[in-house]
């Protein structure tokens, strides 16, 4: 009997075995993601991949939203290295911003897709117009940290963000989202000159940084702007 019902005893995986399986499963969830897309991800695939049954997934993804926001983590964290890599390119403050600006910007350009999956795929059961509705959700915050970092050094008040900077940030934040999905959804805009209107809004950006974003924002142009222009 108790050799019967030892037989019949599953073993119960350590804390480290936990974390390594959840490691692999990422890393294999990544690697379907790049290789097939939104689409190619499945639990049963991965959980075959793995080889485990699917069942055991769920005690470290409770849902398909789950998995997505590991690849919502990594293509964030690839935007952000793009936009980071361009910036190191420059030297002043407002080259440096709008630099920054436009990797940003030019990496969700060339992986239209990966926009999509990040600021648009979400649970079905979930209304996103609904704050606090404790489901994962995508977090730029490495981007944000640093623009805000930028926008203080652009505006001389250091890098210590403070309310104004902070908000400064995540409106133009804001911005880069409504360029983007004009650009990338709307038929109409198709056939624009994508790279003259990015061209446009940074220079608006960085302009906005500058001055604060304050009333005479739309009226004042920093040298750098103007250089901008001139290329």
């Amino acid at each position: 009997m108790s050799s019967s019902a030892s037989g019949r005893t599953r073993h119960r995986r350590t804390r480290s075995e936990q974390c390594r399986l959840h490691e692999q499963a990422v890393h294999l969830l990544l690697r379907m993601f790049d290789e097939g897309g939104y689409e190619a991800i499945s639990m049963r695939k991965l959980a075959s991949e793995i080889g485990v049954p699917p069942m055991s997934l769920y005690r470290y993804f409770p849902s398909k939203k789950h998995l997505i926001q590991h690849i919502w983590v990594e293509l964030l964290l690839r935007a952000y290295q793009h936009a980071l890599a361009r910036a190191h390119e420059c030297s002043s403050p407002p080259e440096r911003l709008g630099a920054y600006l436009d990797g940003y910007l030019q990496y969700w350009l060339d992986n239209r897709h990966h926009y999509w999956v990040v600021f648009s795929i979400r649970d079905g059961s979930v209304d996103p117009a609904e704050p606090g509705d404790g489901a994962p959700c995508p977090n730029p915050y490495r981007f944000l940290e640093t623009l805000a970092e930028m926008i203080g050094a652009c505006a001389g008040t250091g890098t210590d963000a403070g309310t104004e900077v902070r908000h400064l940030a995540e409106a133009l934040f804001c911005k880069t989202l409504g360029f983007l999905t004009g650009v990338i959804s709307m038929a109409s805009l198709m056939s624009a000159d994508i790279e003259g209107l990015k061209h446009r809004l940074v220079r608006e950006m960085v302009d906005q940084a500058i001055t604060g974003g304050g009333p005479d924002a739309a009226s004042a142009a920093s040298p750098v702007s103007e250089a901008m222009d001139g290329r």
